[in-house]
Parts: C-alpha cells; structure tokens; sequence
C-alpha cells in the first residue's frame, strides 16, 4: 500500500495571491544572491555607497539618485541572470551565436547601468571630496 507524500508537486499555474508571488520573488532574489558573484559585488557596493552617504551626510535629492542608480543596477543584474537563464535552458549547452549576442546585449545592459551609477556617483561625491581637500 503506497503512503500519501507530504510533498507538494512543483507549481506550473499562476500564483493565487499576492503572498504567493512575493514568496517566489524572494526565493529568486536569494537564488541571485546565492550564486551570482556579480550580483553580490554589486549588492556590496550598493551598501558601501549607502554607508559612505550616511557619513558625509548627502541630501534629500542625492540620496534618490543614489538609491535610484544602485536599483538600476541590480535590477540589470537580475534582468541580465534570467536572460542567461532562459539562453542557456534554450540551447541546452550547444554553442549559438546568436544566444552569444543575446547573452552580451544582456550583459551591456548590466555595464550601462554601471556607467550610469558612476556617473551620478562621480557627480555628487566629487565635490564633498573636493571640499575635504580644499
């Protein structure tokens, strides 16, 4: 006589509520976290921006932007590990140069997202430097 298993099968459906999808957003934000090398180093410079925002004390409009680019990055580098994903699932490990080019216009949005943080980086703490010098 076989035993009813306590195991869920894998959900296929849609999710039935809001809990439920938050459920899994975050399992994919840990899996992220847990093997992407990339999204750790920029969760890492993300909070050493913060902490370094916090002590020279930037303002109200400088903390949006701030926060706002560090979100943008990650979001890319979220964006960026569900296309290599999906790429890699799709030519189940045979080499194809066109998910080659899909995987590098992936990865570019993740570089222009750098760009664009450093940018705002350079332009506010610039001048807090500039004022520590001077």
């Amino acid at each position: 006589m076989l035993m009813a298993s306590n195991v869920k099968p894998p959900q296929t459906g849609k999710n039935h509520n809001f809990w439920q999808s938050f459920k899994h957003a975050w399992t994919g934000l840990r899996f992220t976290f847990q093997h992407e090398q990339n999204f750790k180093f920029h969760v890492l410079i993300g909070f050493l921006v913060i902490v370094f925002s916090a002590v020279i004390q930037v303002n109200t409009t400088e903390w949006l932007w701030l926060i706002g680019v560090i979100f943008i990055v990650l979001i890319a580098e979220l964006w960026n590990t569900a296309v290599e994903y999906i790429v890699d699932l799709l030519v189940a490990k045979q080499y194809d140069p066109l998910a080659k080019h899909i995987k590098d216009v992936s990865a570019a949005i993740v570089l222009v997202a750098a760009a664009l943080a450093v940018i705002v980086g350079l332009i506010i703490f610039v001048p807090y430097f500039w004022q520590l010098l001077f």
